[in-house]
């Protein structure tokens, strides 16, 4: 009678099955970090064109898109134009949900359009950003006094990289500053000029993240 043979894994076989799963879980950490990798450059890039598109319509108008005492004879037929108060500043928080929109922080978005100068966006609505939330302007927030454009729902560890990148990482200091989100979404925001951020970032937190203009 023959025996049966043994079947089983040699230790030259399990070790390339463990080196396998190795190179996949490595690929999918890389793979994770390149994908985050790209929606920071994606959210950097973002905000200097949204900076540069604010700028140039001050340039070319005269006037701040938002605030705009012009904006309905300027665009005539452009769809939901209406006028700023022509004071210099904007009014209304930048995560404004009015509508249809009543604030300055809304008729922006809508005075860009109108000039051509931003696209992806519809009337009257904040455009998104790469994480679920999103961009707006607004009059100065935390400790910044000039107009600044803010972004909600940032994570603790793209926030700090924006932040190192542009400015300090330092979320209570500087040009770039930011405050952990703990309210109810479609609320007026709390980045409001002389709220105090947390000295530092933490990962498992999502942000509001205001940057100066």
């Amino acid at each position: 009678m023959k025996k049966n043979p043994r079947a089983g894994f040699t230790l030259v076989e399990l070790s390339i099955v463990l080196v396998i799963i190795g190179l996949i879980i490595a690929g999918v950490l890389t793979g994770r970090q390149i994908l985050k990798n790209a929606q920071i450059t994606n959210t950097l890039n973002a905000i200097q064109s949204y900076q540069a598109q604010f700028q140039t319509y001050v340039q070319n108008y005269g006037a701040m898109p938002g605030d705009d005492a012009n904006a309905t004879s300027r665009f005539s037929g452009a769809a939901n134009v209406a006028n700023g108060d022509g004071s210099g500043t904007l009014d209304g928080a930048f995560d404004a949900v009015k509508s249809p929109a009543s604030v300055e922080t809304q008729y922006a978005w809508i005075d860009l359009r109108a000039a051509g100068l931003v696209k992806n966006q519809t009337s009257g609505i904040q455009p998104p950003n790469n994480f679920g939330g999103i961009y707006g302007f607004q009059n100065g927030s935390f400790g910044i006094t000039t107009n600044v454009i803010c972004l909600t729902n940032v994570p603790g560890d793209v926030a700090l990289a924006i932040d190192s990148r542009l400015d300090d990482g330092d979320s209570a200091n500087g040009s770039i500053q930011a405050i952990a989100e703990s309210w109810a979404s479609g609320t007026a925001s709390k980045a409001t000029p002389g709220a105090t951020p947390e000295k530092a970032y933490v990962v498992n937190k999502t942000y509001t993240l205001c940057v100066g203009m």
